[in-house]
């Protein structure tokens, strides 16, 4: 009996160990087959594909979107597949990230998909789409109060500004990073913000600013590559100064420092350095120099240094041995066609235009720089136009989305019915009042014109009056009684004879033709007290011969009515004009840091109000902002 105690005792310890045994293995096959499972797995294999598959199990395993790993295991398909140069695949997971974002309404997730979003079309150049990517994440980032990474999407909003040419843009958005970037933590952004400012400078020729800007940029470079690549472009600074001994003495500098193993960064100083040596000396032989960068480059596959050695091989058997001039040109030209780079293309057709200058090509050459040409004009003002709607429009635009949907059908589904029922009738009235319309605003317009061109003559007879006979009989006056009157009374007389000069001065005849800015700022110049600093911006840029007479004199005359009240009441140290084309408008900003005014004694006064009439006179528009001890700000908008 005692044996059979024993047997029963020892089949329950064996089944009771098989049972939890059975258990462990349910337990653990469920924590094998898990999110968090595949994610771990994910991180702990070296290869990406491997990774990209672990994480694709993952994602399988989430039944909710609610789940807070998701958007984790989305962002780090994002980064493997971008590592991978699969970009579509990126974006599809992008917009997932972004879609996931918002269903946990997590502000964060949503910035970063946004900032994803820019870096795969950076990748891809689409710089307009990294542009809009970058400002949408900066605007989250804001709400969020994270100012660094606000200000680090500023920068790459800068750098594809940059990239379109668009500099005044690009050094805008730039200095906005620099306002919020940590002098510790972000050194690396430092750098690039400071080197994205020294470009628009130096693309601008303002070459001064653009060393001290690259300066800057050295001072935050924590590696050897960053800080000769600063160095290398004071040096390029400096040969566009043809200041060529400072030139030579850097690219010798770095070319010394730089590592035996970067072929590509030895490329570009070597052939720097050579084509500098030429610059100083035309009979200097560089072939030898600028056929070993050539090599470096060809063998790393540096697609952008090949095209700058074709350009000075170019250049410098110009001269030599003109076949191989051309055919370094026609190389410089291939290449920029395969990579797609206007700006290498019309620089080598403007090089093959004068090489074979008189030549049967040259008419091929001629009209496909022309082409070119005209689509880099285009594909610039674009970028300049695109880059401030989506700055101040977009904001908004996701705000009207809806609504303008659900309007947008009703609309189509109303005007069909109208179209079905009333077509030609609709066609009449519509052309009637076309008509009609047209004609009021021709005679309105034309009246307008005559107004203006009428109280610009009768200010310029007044002024012509008050010259020839008040001056002089007060001239003759001054003469007659200078040897008994007073000298209080001659001073005064004095003072008025100056101010009926200056009243003569400031209405003479105005030039609306090709010398009006020149004429513009000589005369903004002469009424500016001597202890003001007068700054104007922009003026240069503004295509003059495109703005019609009649709004030409109002510019001019409003601008020299608030020079005039500037000098009277401001005592302003600083003044500054900054011209801008904005779409279809000349923008004109003025700001002084004078004593300012109250908004009530703006809209009473005589004489800005005459400058709002002036305004109001060509369809434009004014606005002004100021306070007691804070200056004055005018924003001046005129369609073209």
């Amino acid at each position: 009996m005692k044996h059979y105690y024993c047997l029963f005792f020892s089949l329950g310890i064996l089944l009771w160990g098989c049972q939890k045994k059975e258990v462990n293995t349910e337990e653990d096959k469920k924590s094998i087959d898990s999110v968090s499972y595949y994610y771990e797995k994910a991180k702990a294999n070296d290869s990406i594909p491997h990774k990209i598959s672990f994480l694709n199990k993952g994602l399988e395993k989430i039944q909710q979107e609610s789940d807070t790993l998701l958007p984790i295991l989305l962002d780090y398909k994002i980064y493997y597949h971008n590592r991978l140069k699969e970009y579509d695949s990126s974006l599809v997971f992008a917009d997932s990230l972004k879609r996931v974002a918002n269903f946990q309404k997590d502000t964060n997730w949503i910035a970063l998909s946004f900032y994803r979003k820019a870096v795969i079309n950076r990748y891809l150049d689409n710089q307009e789409t990294v542009f809009k990517n970058a400002f949408e994440s900066r605007k989250r980032y804001l709400q969020l109060r994270d100012s660094t990474k606000a200000a680090r999407r500023s920068l790459e909003m800068a750098i594809a500004q940059s990239r379109m040419q668009d500099y005044t843009g690009s050094q805008e958005s730039a200095t906005e990073a620099l306002r919020y970037l940590n002098e510790e933590k972000d050194t690396q952004y430092l750098c690039s913000a400071y080197n994205i400012i020294a470009i628009a400078y130096r693309n601008q020729g303002f070459y001064k600013d653009a060393i001290k800007e690259y300066q800057n940029a050295l001072h935050y470079a924590q590696d050897l590559e960053d800080s000769l690549t600063y160095h290398n472009n004071i040096g390029l600074v400096y040969q566009a100064q043809k200041n060529y001994k400072k030139a030579d003495s850097v690219f010798k500098e770095i070319l010394s420092k730089v590592s035996e193993q970067d072929y590509k960064a030895r490329a570009r100083y070597l052939d720097n350095l050579a084509f500098n040596k030429w610059l100083q000396d035309a009979e200097k032989n560089i072939s030898v120099e600028l056929l070993k960068a050539l090599q470096w480059r060809k063998e790393h596959g540096d697609k952008t240094g090949i095209k700058a050695s074709y350009a000075h091989l170019s250049q410098y058997y110009e001269n030599r041995d003109k076949e191989k001039a051309i055919d370094y040109a026609e190389k410089w030209l291939k290449t920029g066609e395969a990579t797609n780079t206007l700006l290498a293309q019309t620089a080598a057709l403007k090089r093959l235009i004068k090489l074979n200058a008189g030549e049967t090509g040259e008419t091929n050459y001629v009209s496909e720089y022309i082409r070119l040409s005209d689509s880099l004009n285009k594909v610039s003002l674009q970028a300049k136009n695109t880059f401030a709607k989506i700055k101040f429009d977009e904001e908004r635009k996701q705000q009207q989305i809806s609504g303008l949907e659900t309007s947008s059908a009703l609309q189509a589904l109303e005007n069909q019915e109208i179209k079905t029922r009333n077509y030609i009738l609709f066609f009449f009235v519509i052309l009637i009042i076309g008509f009609t319309v047209f004609i009021t605003y021709y005679n309105r317009q034309k009246h307008k014109k005559e107004k203006i061109k009428e109280i610009y003559n009768t200010e310029t007879r007044i002024s012509k009056v008050i010259h020839d006979e008040l001056a002089n009989d007060v001239y003759n006056v001054m003469s007659s009684i200078e040897a008994i009157a007073p000298t209080e009374t001659m001073d005064k007389l004095e003072q008025i004879y100056s101010r009926t000069r200056n009243i003569s001065r400031e209405n003479r005849d105005i030039t609306t033709g090709p010398g009006y800015s020149n004429h513009l700022m000589t005369s903004l110049s002469s009424i500016c007290p001597d202890n003001t600093r007068l700054i104007v911006s922009g003026e240069k840029n503004i295509t003059w011969t495109k703005i019609k007479a009649e709004k030409k004199l109002v510019i001019y005359r409003v601008l020299q009515e608030i020079m005039v009240n500037m000098k009277k009441h401001s005592n302003a140290r600083f003044v500054a004009l900054i011209f801008n084309e904005e779409g279809k408008h000349l923008k004109i900003d003025y700001s002084d840091n004078g004593e300012g005014s109250s908004m009530q004694a703006i809209k009473t006064g005589n004489g800005l109000q005459n400058v709002e009439n002036r305004i109001f006179s060509i369809n434009g528009k004014l606005t002004f902002e100021t306070e007691k001890g804070k200056g004055l700000k005018i924003t001046i908008l005129v369609p073209l």
